[in-house]
């Protein structure tokens, strides 16, 4: 099926130096038996697929929740009187509402559209991997847009904050207390937990909190984490559509970065098997320490589990966002679902809305609507651009917990895949590919 591509005309571009794939100036020696290369940059991220993303064209969702009942006042509901007047009841509601979406953004290099197909030598197309061929620049600096806006949300799926123009609410913003419902009503009963760890290793210690209030010094990491687990249970029993549907593995997982995962299993095989938190480094030398430590790799998402009063909770490594320091992470409990009813999920603007309505401009939806492309020119310049609307949506902050600040030492310290992390690696500087390759 062919499309007709036409482009928004600019009058400020001009050439960017950046490297290109294909043309006059080849990034790479593509007349040699060098190594095939794959511009996948990007692979699957569980944490990600695990969230569900729909794609939607709703723009606001708004939601009352009846939240309590009770006799009236608290009153006394017998009546000693047949003739007598009984008290009546009441109720209070908590209102939920998301509007808009957030606006992620990226363009490729500005190119020479004339030099689009200009083949660098005889031995060119090159191949990705899978056996495909790469066609064109347009092709690589789409990817190349397309790789920054997917880095762009897996940040901001933590960081973000809708008081920005362009961003949403991510897990630092809708995992909180203090929740006021649109209408102004304080919602105590729609408060996540907040678990402030306070710069303590998994061990325990002192100045830990509760949503404010302190936690004995004689708990560690996982009796805590127990605790929140059972009061999520707690709060799903009481809501009769949740407790009717069956808890499966993965409804209800640990998001932490990578590095601190080796330091929970670790503290959770002391805990379950350990006589005392002084013999954890011994009994994980141990035969059995170690029996029992590496039963625990593995799990749903590859990156191990943990059981809580018979429920498999297993782990998922990320590491956008939650890294708070060379040893310092946060950790989040997450409720995703409850057998088939949804309480957390990602949420795409529907892109095609733009494509089917403006088809004169050049506007494409790809990726069954999740980004939306174009070009803009101006002469023989060309630009690609790519956008995504993303957003958070959270039906139940009771069933979310954020663990902030909590200490894993670990040889090498923390490592990031974030090139805009301190973290990602040791250099202090980036060398940009530019045309001519220096």
């Amino acid at each position: 099926m062919s499309h007709k591509v036409t482009t928004v005309q600019r009058a400020d571009l001009s050439l960017d130096s950046l490297a290109t794939i294909y043309g006059c100036c080849g990034l790479f020696d593509m007349c040699s038996d060098a190594d095939l290369m794959s511009l996948s940059f990007e692979k699957q991220n569980k944490f990600l697929d695990w969230l569900s993303w729909q794609i939607t064209s709703v723009c606001t969702i708004k939601r009352n929740f009846l939240n309590w009942v009770r006799p009236e006042d608290c009153s006394e509901g017998y009546l000693g009187d047949p003739c007598g007047d009984a008290h009546g009841v009441e109720f209070g509601t908590c209102g939920f509402e998301l509007r808009d979406f957030g606006r992620l953004r990226r363009h490729g290099p500005t190119r020479d559209a004339t030099r689009n197909e200009v083949r660098f030598c005889e031995a060119q197309p090159r191949y990705r991997l899978d056996g495909s061929p790469i066609t064109d620049d347009r092709e690589f600096d789409m990817r190349l847009a397309t790789e920054g806006i997917t880095q762009d949300l897996k940040r901001y799926l933590v960081s973000g904050n809708k008081a920005t123009p362009g961003l949403f609410d991510g897990l630092q913003q809708s995992i909180k207390t203090g929740y006021v419902d649109p209408d102004g009503r304080r919602c105590q009963s729609m408060d996540s937990i907040i678990i402030n760890w306070n710069s303590n290793n998994m061990a325990g210690g002192n100045g830990i909190t509760w949503n404010g209030a302190p936690v004995a010094n004689t708990f560690a990491f996982v009796d805590v984490l127990g605790a929140v687990i059972r009061r999520i249970k707690q709060r799903i029993q009481w809501a009769p559509a949740l407790d009717a549907q069956p808890l499966a593995v993965g409804d209800i997982v640990l998001v932490l970065p990578s590095f601190a995962v080796g330091c929970l299993l670790d503290q959770f095989t002391c805990w379950g098997v350990c006589k005392s938190s002084v013999d954890m480094v011994a009994f994980l030398n141990s035969l059995e320490g170690r029996r029992f430590r590496d039963g625990l790799n593995g799990g749903l998402f590859g990156a191990g589990y943990i059981t809580i009063d018979g429920l498999i909770i297993p782990l998922i490594s990320y590491d956008w966002g939650l890294i708070q320091g060379p040893t310092t992470a946060d950790i989040y409990v997450l409720t995703g679902k409850v057998g088939n009813i949804r309480l957390l999920n990602g949420q795409l603007l529907d892109m095609r809305g733009a494509s089917n309505g403006y088809p004169e401009v050049g506007y494409v939806a790809t990726d069954g609507g999740r980004l939306l492309t174009w070009v803009e020119s101006d002469g023989t310049c060309v630009r690609q651009f790519v956008e995504m609307g993303p957003r958070l949506l959270n039906w139940a902050p009771w069933a979310q917990v954020r663990f902030e600040d909590v200490v894993c030492n670990v040889p090498g310290g923390a490592l990031s895949p974030d090139p805009c992390d301190s973290s990602y690696f040791i250099e202090s500087s980036f060398s940009v590919a530019s045309c001519p390759p220096a």
